[in-house]
């Protein structure tokens, strides 16, 4: 599939903002049809089983961010 991205770049706002909305919905449609794979599930349930038994040792989110910070 090709499109003139100048030629869409000129629609009128409404236009472009009714396709980005189709584009993101058919983003979240393909995503939704894809399956966790087992692995990353268990990751997950880890996870919130660890921060459930122990919540104090989670750091806030400030403190990630400046611990990582470049």
């Amino acid at each position: 599939m090709t499109f003139d991205k100048d030629e869409l770049m000129q629609l009128p706002a409404e236009e472009k903002r009714a396709l980005a909305y189709e584009l993101l919905d058919s983003i979240d449609e393909e995503f939704l049809q894809k399956e966790i794979p087992e692995w990353k599930l268990e990751l997950i349930r880890e996870r919130l089983r660890l921060d459930k038994e122990e919540p104090d040792d989670a750091l806030p989110w400030d403190e990630v961010k400046k611990k990582y910070k470049r």
